[in-house]
């Protein structure tokens, strides 16, 4: 008897659990490409326009590997409304492409914008892309 009933609850466990899956806002892979001793950082920001906190999961990828992100001020705590926070890599792999994904709960108050700038004195945004 107890064996039915364990099996219809973890069935419904798992039936709820499929039911609430992430959603996630993505840019389109943008190329990099250095120039010679320059280079290159991308910095993925996320703004959060609703008035409840969100907690949001943002990850900067590459076709290539990197070591790591040097700033994250994102996933750590949930975002606060009104807030915005951003994930920073600095020195992307040369001749690869590079793009920012995030994943939360729920979507539609969050916007972003994935950044590819010169690693210089003056930071030069030289391509940007919204995250849809």
């Amino acid at each position: 008897m107890r064996t039915p009933m364990a099996v219809t609850a973890f069935t419904v466990l798992l039936g709820l659990a499929s039911l609430t899956q992430a959603a996630q806002l993505l840019s389109a892979p943008l190329p990099v490409n250095a120039r010679t001793n320059i280079g290159i950082t991308g910095t993925c920001r996320i703004l959060n326009t609703g008035t409840t906190p969100v907690p949001v999961q943002v990850e900067v990828f590459s076709n290539n590997a990197f070591p790591g992100y040097d700033i994250d001020l994102c996933n750590h705590a949930p975002l606060a409304g009104g807030q915005s926070c951003l994930v920073m890599v600095n020195r992307l792999p040369d001749d690869s492409y590079a793009a920012c994904k995030v994943t939360a709960s729920n979507v539609t108050m969050l916007r972003g914008t994935f950044e590819l700038a010169e690693d210089t004195k003056d930071f030069i945004v030289r391509v940007a892309e919204d995250l849809r």
